[in-house]
């Protein structure tokens, strides 16, 4: 199979945990013995039962797979695979057979060597496998996969305030916690002792204190400060529910790259909705998708949620007022993100008073379509391959993946 043992038979130090799958016991020494003898610490198996447990004990860097193993089919067994690890594979295929490409691409392979494979080769080639795994942000598949082998992703949510000291207490104790990693609360230098109340009632919480005004900056604030593999932003003063954040993670668990909540999908609602903030939404969502071919339902609500790697591909610096919420939207769709509408209920706020300013903001956000449109037309969405790329879908019913006991939270 290898056609030299490389390097003239001298050991270099290696790192990485690699797991063999070969029915052919002399390929599986062969290979065991290259890899040892480079410093890789090697798990070597013959059948699709003994890989599948060893993935289970102990998650393998790189898998090297012999597609050509007659008990299961070789291709069967890479797809048991695939469903139980993100880890990256490289296909081996026999001598007496053209590789099958059209398999390979369809299956996503990230590598694939036909037998006799030069041992330098394939050094290189795992090498390389280990470098991508390392350094590349993960799909939402892969992410989504972290939860079907029980590795929930880890979540953040994001609460800019600007004096909600009364409205905290009525907020804080409702997040689902065992769905949360981390809340971080982005405050614009309250006077009422919002951030003394927030540490109170939570003592983990993460502030940040932002001296730029605005709920853009705020967010941006936020995003940077944020470590969880899912990132969701909700209102802190009573209006967005924290109950229905297990109905956002389903959406991004379901195929998303995206999620944001509307008052207007099937199952939504709002109280706090005057007639003219109706009517000039309604205008935006018009305007919106006849420009940026879309189906969207709601705009000016900020109750959303999406993939932290989304921001690699979202640059949001140049927001930093009410219509973040606007241009984040449309850039998700010019950069063909998957996009996902999930129904919200928009309740009055408990105490306070709006920092919304109908007509000013109004324009604002009008002003936002209209660059966002000059913007995609100078500059084209880059097709970066990365999570789930599609149209906007909305979801006419919510399946329920995770559960969040219906406290009493009487508006």
């Amino acid at each position: 199979m290898l056609q030299n043992l490389g390097n003239d038979g001298k050991a270099t130090q290696s790192t990485g945990n690699i797991l063999i799958v070969d029915e052919d016991n002399d390929s599986l020494w062969l290979l065991s013995s290259l890899f040892n003898l480079h410093g890789y610490r090697v798990n070597s198996v013959s059948n699709r039962t003994e890989a599948l447990n060893v993935i289970e004990d102990n998650k393998p860097d790189v898998i090297i797979l012999d597609v050509n193993m007659p008990d299961p089919q070789g291709w069967e067994t890479y797809q048991h695979l695939r469903n139980r690890s993100d880890s990256p594979v490289l296909i081996v295929t026999g001598s007496g057979s053209r590789p099958n490409t059209e398999n390979a691409t369809s299956a996503d392979v990230n590598d694939l060597m036909q037998k006799p494979i030069h041992s330098n080769d394939l050094l290189a080639s795992v090498e390389s496998l280990l470098h991508y795994a390392h350094t590349q942000p993960q799909t939402a598949g892969q992410q989504r996969l972290k939860w079907a082998i029980k590795e929930k992703p880890t979540v953040s949510v994001i609460l800019p305030t600007l004096n909600e000291a009364k409205n905290l207490p009525l907020i804080l104790p409702y997040l689902p916690m065992d769905l949360i990693d981390e809340v971080i609360l982005v405050d614009g230098r309250s006077t009422d002792g919002t951030v003394e109340t927030a540490r109170k009632i939570m003592p983990s919480i993460k502030i940040i204190m932002e001296k730029k005004p605005g709920k853009g900056a705020a967010l941006i604030a936020g995003y940077r400060a944020s470590s969880g593999e899912i990132i969701i932003v909700m209102d802190a003063d009573g209006s967005n529910d924290p109950r229905e954040i297990p109905r956002f993670l389903n959406a991004l668990m379901q195929g998303a790259d995206f999620v944001k909540g509307s008052r207007f999908a099937s199952g939504g609602g709002t109280t706090d909705m005057p007639r003219i903030r109706r009517l000039g939404n309604a205008a935006f969502v018009h305007i919106v998708n006849f420009l940026f071919n879309s189906t969207f339902t709601d705009l000016c609500y900020g109750y959303h949620a999406f993939w932290a790697y989304s921001l690699c591909t979202l640059d949001l610096t140049d927001v930093d007022g009410f219509e973040i919420d606007t241009a984040l939207y449309i850039r998700a769709l010019n950069d063909k993100l998957k996009i996902t509408e999930v129904p919200s209920f928009e309740g009055y706020r408990f105490y306070g008073v709006g920092k919304l300013r109908t007509i000013p903001d109004g324009f604002r956000v009008l002003h936002t379509i209209f660059k966002e449109f000059l913007r995609s037309v100078l500059h084209p969405c880059r097709d970066l391959q990365m999570g789930f790329k599609g149209e906007v879908i909305q979801h006419k019913e919510v399946y329920t993946l995770v559960k969040v006991e219906e406290d009493s939270y009487d508006r």
